[in-house]
């Protein structure tokens, strides 16, 4: 898979060409359409700004990651909902920029841990005045019930492990198989299936 960093900002083009060095990233200034099939994008959000609908949709047709210097929720919104598949501070720690370029490599969608809260809190809080019947969370032993609600409701491994006297490394054991006997992949798809 070809990587290709984009940003007009050439302090923001050498920071992600030393960090993504290992992979030998295409580097550029300005945003092109035509990109060799199968390719990544990490690009600044400015740049995605200038472009019409249609260039834009031709854009979200490959891997991207949008990276903004002022990032908000809104606006991650917004990217994901046209087909991005990643969204973060372009100042970010290199570590979560790793994770992103490896989800991103996978098929997944990445987020800062900081907007997977907040999207899981604003699920709960659409959905909260709504009946819920947690019927499928029976195939989950108690403790993995108390785990996934606290978890559907944007509870940190660290909160979670601290409310119930528990290690974090147990909690996230209880994660997994709660994930896995219900057939979500992560905090947020565990929560939108608790909520909608």
């Amino acid at each position: 898979m070809k990587l290709y960093l984009i940003s007009d900002d050439s302090n923001i083009r050498t920071r992600l060409s030393r960090i993504f060095a290992e992979w030998k990233p295409m580097v550029l200034s300005k945003l092109e359409l035509d990109f060799e099939e199968n390719s990544m994008l990490i690009v600044s959000d400015n740049l995605l700004d200038e472009l019409s609908d249609v260039d834009r949709q031709k854009i979200f047709g490959y891997r991207v990651m949008v990276l903004s210097m002022v990032p908000d929720f809104i606006h991650a919104h917004q990217y994901l909902q046209i087909g991005a598949m990643g969204y973060g501070n372009a100042m970010m720690h290199e570590t979560h920029l790793h994770s992103a370029y490896q989800a991103l490599e996978e098929g997944k969608v990445w987020l800062h841990p900081d907007f997977i809260s907040y999207m899981i809190m604003q699920i709960r809080d659409a959905n909260a005045t709504k009946e819920q019947s947690f019927v499928i969370l029976d195939v989950l032993s108690k403790r993995e019930r108390e785990v996934a609600l606290m978890l559907g409701n944007g509870a940190t491994h660290q909160e979670i492990a601290t409310a119930l006297d528990i290690t974090t490394r147990t909690v996230k054991a209880h994660a997994t198989a709660i994930y896995q006997k219900l057939d979500v992949k992560d905090r947020l798809a565990l929560s939108i299936l608790l909520h909608t």
